[in-house]
């Protein structure tokens, strides 16, 4: 599970593994204890090194959680700003940015309007720009690739989800 904190990505990459990361105080599933659990590596648009970000682990459900950036999505190297920005660009002038490779733009072009369809509908007379917009307010990925409910979210839901049992 990733855990979205209030970092800088430039710190935590001039600092490394020495950047004081603050620990959550439980996990977010069991409310259990979280240990340290060392190091992952991640890649961001705006290295071209690899940074680190720390782990941590629940001894009472067993998970490891991520640490990582506020404005950067689960399995995204590239920030959402970033993202809307190239889509943005797109939109208006009907050019690629030049300082961002052409074939991950087209991807987030071609996945945007996938989930345009896949939410709105085939005849949603929606712009690449409104359709962003209104996927971000239903906590939506816009250019993600999942199709299940629950892997296109932002964010998990501050909840856990359980069962009830049938007799209530």
């Amino acid at each position: 599970m990733v855990l979205f904190v209030a970092a800088s990505v430039k710190e935590i990459a001039r600092l490394g593994t020495a950047y004081p990361w603050n620990k959550p105080s439980c996990c977010p599933r069991c409310g259990g204890r979280l240990w340290w659990h060392g190091f992952v590596v991640a890649w961001f648009s705006c290295f071209s090194h690899c940074v680190y970000l720390r782990r941590l682990f629940c001894s009472q459900c067993r998970a490891v959680h991520r640490l990582k950036p506020r404005g950067y999505w689960p399995r995204y190297r590239s920030s959402s700003a970033e993202i809307q920005q190239a889509i943005t660009h797109r939109q208006s002038t009907k050019r690629w940015r030049p300082d961002l490779p052409r074939s991950r733009q087209r991807q987030w072009w071609r996945r945007l309007g996938r989930m345009i369809r896949l939410v709105f509908g085939m005849s949603a007379q929606l712009t690449h720009r409104e359709g962003f917009t209104r996927l971000i307010a239903r906590n939506i990925i816009p250019v993600t690739q999942a199709i299940h409910h629950d892997n296109r979210h932002i964010h998990d839901p501050p909840y856990r989800i359980v069962a009830l049992p049938g007799g209530l």
